[in-house]
């Protein structure tokens, strides 16, 4: 009998849980609201400064390591290691990993919840209660043994629910490609400050060189002073281009420390402890393929998170626009109650209950038309920041173009006036050692010499930076990886 009592109680829930589907497969079909449509943008054939030299197969720059394009084994170490303790990555991450519960709850909401809620409960009746004829007039304590599985399942025939999911899982991957865009910056940024510190190294090389010159200059000028040879006025020329050089080293010292506290804190390490070995060098810029302006739209993580902001808020369109539409329901319960529990699973001790429900909408004051509204703004703001984001990107590249195409012309033109100052600086010297010219000359053609020299690391610094700033505009690469 008890077994009898249990399958007749599976055939209630299946046959429950058949109409469910069946109303379920009727209504679900229709979702209100616009589809997604991948959003348009104004895209030149070409760019228009003029690209740097490169292979045109782009197969030295990958997503993962878009850096060793550099062939620089120190930067490959800091890259790494911001990579995997970068705070702003791992903020970054933990958004994705907020997304990603985000879409689960709002896909859940596509099943029934079902939930048991047993109770047990003793209570006693009064003898005069109202209605007292069932128990003969007198008082009565029982048992009250309840073992109900609970169901409820919101029938999604206006397509709210897919619509908030479609919704979440574009935010989902709205903050993926923001997670890349936000490691793109952190590398970028590893880069730039190290290249930077490079090219404080390098005018460090040419100040600690210039340095030794003015001492022996000073040297000079203080023996002719004491053969009769020159002034004292010399004497302080002198000096006072060795402090105005020392001074000047201090505050590159200061710069190279700053950098290497900020390369720190991008390592996700703190400042005691970290310093970067000297290493002057003027290094050479490597070729990058730029590909066409096309191009972009795939590489980009920034534009491939405004798509999907874009394809989010259309979505949106269609979760306010369902409000308009009665919410349906289904709600059931099945189980066993009795007063006592030997005879609880008893097929006459079950009890269930099938019901529905629709709540619609007749006066809200305008308020669904003002949903309608707000979500259709949402959605044409990001549409116009999708729009933005794919100008400003086109900009990016052409600064940078720019920028290398005039560095490159400023660091040869540099290079020739540095062999000119060190030509000038010699003759003026010897001139000078001759009693031909004053030291004034002498003194000139020193500071033009050194001006040149930091003149020509700062271009060759500025070269890398425009480098490492071009690969982040480009989209930090596009061989090896997926595109984001």
């Amino acid at each position: 009998m008890q077994k009898c009592g249990f399958d007749r109680m599976r055939y209630r829930l299946a046959l429950s849980a058949g109409l469910i589907s069946a109303v379920t497969l009727l209504l679900s079909g229709c979702m209100v609201g616009p589809n997604y449509h991948k959003p348009s943008a104004p895209v030149a054939p070409a760019f228009q400064e003029p690209a740097p030299p490169a292979p045109v197969s782009p197969n030295g720059i990958s997503y993962s390591d878009w850096w060793k394009v550099f062939n620089d084994p120190m930067l490959d170490n800091l890259e790494t290691q911001a990579d995997a303790a970068n705070r702003d990555i791992k903020i970054s991450i933990a958004r994705v990993d907020e997304t990603s519960a985000s879409t689960s709850i709002a896909r859940s909401f596509l099943f029934p919840t079902v939930g048991a809620a047993p109770s047990v409960s003793r209570f006693r009746e009064a003898q005069n209660r109202p209605n007292n004829g069932n128990t003969g007039g007198l008082a009565k304590t029982q048992n009250d043994i309840l073992l109900p599985l609970f169901a409820s399942y919101e029938i999604d025939a206006w397509g709210r629910i897919r619509r908030s999911v479609q919704s979440a899982h574009a935010t989902q991957e709205a903050t993926e490609a923001d997670l890349r865009f936000v490691r793109l910056g952190i590398e970028a940024t590893v880069a730039i400050d190290y290249y930077t510190l490079r090219t404080i190294d390098q005018q460090l090389k040419i100040v600690d060189q210039t340095l030794i010159d003015f001492t022996q200059a000073l040297s000079l000028t203080t023996d002719r002073f004491k053969k009769g040879l020159n002034s004292d006025l010399e004497v302080a020329q002198a000096k006072t281009l060795l402090d105005q050089t020392i001074t000047q080293k201090q505050a590159f010292q200061m710069q190279r420390d700053q950098l290497e506290h900020a390369i720190a804190v991008l390592l996700g390490r703190t400042v005691e402890g970290f310093s970067l070995p000297d290493q002057p060098s003027n290094p050479t810029p490597p070729d990058i393929p730029i590909g066409l302006p096309s191009d972009l739209l795939e590489r980009r993580p920034d534009i491939a998170e405004a798509d999907r902001n874009v394809a989010a808020a259309t979505a949106q369109i269609g979760v306010a626009k369902a409000q308009y539409f009665p919410q349906l329901s289904l709600t059931g319960f099945a189980g066993y109650e009795s007063v006592n529990a030997t005879s609880l699973l008893n097929w006459q001790n079950t009890i269930a209950s099938l019901g529905t429900s629709a709540v619609a909408p007749i006066f809200t004051g305008g308020r669904l038309k003002a949903g309608v509204q707000q979500a259709q703004a949402v959605y044409r703001q990001s549409l116009a920041q999708y729009e933005k984001t794919v100008l400003v990107s086109y900009q990016e590249v052409e600064d940078q173009l720019a920028a290398l195409h005039y560095l490159e012309g400023e660091s040869r033109s540099e290079a020739s006036a540095v062999v000119d100052a060190r030509q000038a600086e010699m003759i003026a010297t010897q001139r000078f050692r001759a009693g031909l010219v004053g030291y004034l000359n002498v003194v000139f053609a020193q500071e033009t010499e050194l001006a040149n020299e930091q003149t020509a690391a700062q271009i060759a610094g500025q070269r890398m930076v425009a480098s490492v700033v071009l690969i982040k505009a480009l989209g930090g690469g596009w061989a090896g990886g997926n595109t984001p």
